[in-house]
């Protein structure tokens, strides 16, 4: 069972225990509650209706915005009299986050023939912690001033931060059949209903909580009451959001042919839509719940590049936010320089204070480059010069970045060094301390080079070479072809380790090579820097069973002295990294590849519930353990294991357009395990594209059931 349960819409999120309560903060070690901008807005809110006599049949939250939780009865007697029979009652609680509020609903449907006397008793409290507090992180040396006040039918809490800035959540409780009494019990606040259930009757009760984050005092709205349409409230809410994920379903395309694989996508789509969230430029999607709900730069790019086949508009959302934070400044404390695109983004209180330096943090090396690359392919997939012209002092900006402050010795390569005193050490997406590692065990030492951002690099100047030629730039264009070649011959000359068929993962300080078989080389193929001979031995190394166990990619290989497959990123399979790999080897048409890699990743999810895969699993491969063993604090959902069967279902079309020359070429293959597929609505060039894949004997065999969308289809052969 999950540790945790997991609600959300826009930028809040509620984590409950399993049971859907919120645990008092003395046993909350895991950090549940209902959170907004960082800040921990409810730290407790339990349930309790007398009778004890309540047992909970099921949860569900596959839904994402809302909970349900169902629970009957056991007897209860007063002394020789049965007074409540047993499994008589059906309570029903559900849960909603709307982006506004959250609400929570009890329905009682007795099935007896007498009148039922119940107590419903909600006990809450807000201590405001700021995110990092609530993890363990870093313990805020200044303190602000928190107050609870009675109201009709409810509680205010308001916390005045150190800044001055004020935090306020409400909540509000209605019943059908009375009123509510509400009274302090120290730092809690209990809400107590009583509620008459008539024979074959229904009653039931509703909790609104509204929050408030980061606001002047003076701008705090007053305290609602909704009691004379709160049941209605929650209905229009409940509305409101289905409707936006309908419309969201809807604009991605549909996938049929295969019941599993069907599933795995639509999981991947419904949980990517629940992470979508505008800071006012844009949706787009934060890195994962629950610790994550914030702008990543690198987190936020790789997953909208992986949903580009679905919705577009996610990427555009990604852009003009990461462009909006982009670095302005030289700034050591956080990591800051001219041009660089931020690694993370938080507003919490200890943010505000500048007692971590996340406002936003720029300690990333891949965010830049993967910035340039996801506006490169926003442009391939929807000819949008528009979007392209307006963040275009961006795009230069990120470039200057590159060469000016990326390259720090002027040896053509781009390294990362820590320069915030509490920032991150390691700055690539494998960021945990001892990720860059020696193959004797040492630890590599910064400035560090690390592979596949080279790979990215040279990417990000073929791909915009192109983007400069259309815009007429031809000293652009001549510039960024000049720099492609030189990196690509000189990485080969430094990175390519012969007798390992194998690509570095990094270079250290001193500008020896970091020799250790990783996933990262993986990586590199998607951005197309090999020579085919030298990526068809890449891909071969990868496929050997100390680096696929199975299910994914390792992210090192179980050679290596320092494999540990229970560790974060020595062994581990993260299913996005396990995605980008397989859009490289369908970058060199090595289909064996893509159906056996991606037979793989599906084969793994059907392990998980919900087929949800987790941000990471352990490496232990298919011939160890029965199932894949996850991370024991992964995030779930997380954006970019989200995407990756969107990606995956991109890999497998082998679909790469340019919509910009009217053309898109296609070299599907099947996953091992899929015998056939259909993907309709495929929305390209103002039109739509549709396939049908079908196995036929050891080939797949494509048709092409719609093509609207006015470009050429050309059938890609290696």
């Amino acid at each position: 069972m999950s540790a945790f349960h997991v609600i959300k819409e826009n930028d809040l999120f509620l984590l409950t225990q399993p049971d859907g309560d919120i645990a008092q903060p003395s046993e909350n070690a895991f950090g549940y509650g209902l959170f907004t901008r960082d800040t921990r807005m409810l730290s407790k809110l339990s349930l309790q209706v007398n009778p004890d006599v309540f047992v909970l049949l099921s949860a569900d939250v596959s839904r994402n915005f809302e909970a349900e939780y169902q629970y009957t009865n056991k007897e209860r007697w007063h002394g020789s009299e049965l007074i409540i029979p047993r499994e008589c009652i059906l309570m029903t609680r559900k849960q909603l986050v709307n982006g506004h509020g959250y609400y929570e609903q009890l329905i009682f449907k007795n099935y007896s023939s007498q009148s039922i006397e119940l107590e419903v008793c909600y006990t809450a409290a807000a201590d405001f912690m700021d995110m990092f507090e609530v993890r363990g992180y870093q313990k805020g040396q200044l303190v602000g001033k928190t107050t609870s006040k009675v109201m009709p039918s409810g509680v205010r809490f308001t916390h005045v931060a150190c800044d001055g800035l004020c935090d306020v959540t409400d909540i509000h409780a209605a019943s059908s059949t009375g009123a509510v009494n509400v009274a302090m019990e120290g730092d809690d606040v209990v809400l107590k209903i009583e509620v008459t259930v008539p024979a074959r009757d229904t009653q039931q009760m509703m909790l609104v909580t509204t929050v408030h984050a980061g606001m002047a005092e003076d701008h705090i709205p007053s305290f609602h009451d909704y009691s004379q349409n709160v049941f209605a409230q929650f209905s229009n809410a409940h509305e409101g959001v289905s409707k936006h994920y309908a419309e969201f379903l809807s604009s991605a395309p549909n996938v049929s042919g295969d019941a599993s694989f069907k599933s795995w996508y639509e999981r991947g789509l419904l949980d990517l839509r629940m992470l979508m969230t505008d800071f006012g430029t844009g949706s787009f999607p934060v890195a994962g719940v629950p610790w994550y709900a914030v702008p990543f730069g690198r987190d936020s790019i790789i997953a909208s590049l992986q949903m580009l086949i679905a919705n577009p508009d996610i990427t555009r959302g990604t852009l003009l936010t990461l462009a909006a934070h982009q670095g302005e400044r030289v700034d050591p404390a956080r990591d800051e320089q001219p041009g660089k695109i931020m690694h993370e983004l938080r507003a919490g209180e200890l943010t505000r204070t500048g007692e971590v330096p996340f406002g936003p943090y720029y300690g990333t090396i891949d965010a830049t480059p993967l910035f340039l690359n996801l506006a490169s392919e926003y442009f391939a997939w929807t000819n949008d010069l528009h979007t392209i012209k307006e963040i275009l002092p961006n795009i230069i900006r990120a470039f200057d970045w590159i060469e000016q402050f990326g390259d720090r010795d002027g040896d053509g390569f781009v390294e990362y060094y820590q320069e915030a005193s509490k920032g991150i050490a390691n700055q690539g997406w494998k960021d945990s301390g001892d990720s860059v590692v020696h193959k004797d065990g040492r630890l590599a030492v910064a400035p560090i080079a690390l592979c596949e951002v080279q790979g990215y690099v040279y990417r990000a100047y073929t791909k915009w070479a192109s983007i400069f030629a259309l815009l007429g730039d031809q000293a652009q264009v001549d510039r960024l072809q000049a720099k492609a070649s030189h990196l690509q011959q000189v990485f080969i000359k430094s990175f390519w380790i012969e007798e390992d068929d194998a690509i570095a993962l990094a270079l250290d300080a001193e500008k020896s090579t970091v020799g250790s078989v990783s996933s990262n080389m993986g990586q590199v193929l998607w951005s197309g820097i090999l020579p085919h001979s030298i990526a068809d031995r890449v891909i071969d190394r990868l496929l050997r069973n100390d680096m696929f166990n199975g299910w994914g990619i390792r992210t090192l290989s179980s050679q290596e002295l320092a494999y540990n497959p229970l560790s974060y990123h020595n062994g581990s399979v993260w299913p996005h990294d396990t995605s980008m790999v397989l859009a490289g080897m369908q970058h060199y048409g090595r289909t064996d590849a893509v159906s056996k890699v991606a037979g793989g990743l599906l084969k793994a999810a059907k392990k998980f519930e919900l087929l949800r895969l987790p941000e990471l699993f352990s490496g232990y491969g298919s011939d160890e353990v029965e199932s894949p063993i996850p991370y024991p604090v992964s995030c779930s959902p997380q954006a970019w294991a989200a995407a990756t069967p969107v990606f995956a279902l991109q890999a497998i079309l082998g679909l790469d357009p340019e919509v910009a020359k009217g053309q898109l070429s296609l070299n599907p293959v099947l996953p091992n395990g899929v015998d056939q597929l259909v993907v309709e609505g495929i929305r390209m060039g103002g039109g739509e594209l549709s396939v049908f894949l079908m196995r036929d004997g050891d080939r797949t065999a494509c048709s092409i059931r719609r093509n609207s969308t006015g470009m050429d289809i050309i059938f890609k052969t290696i």
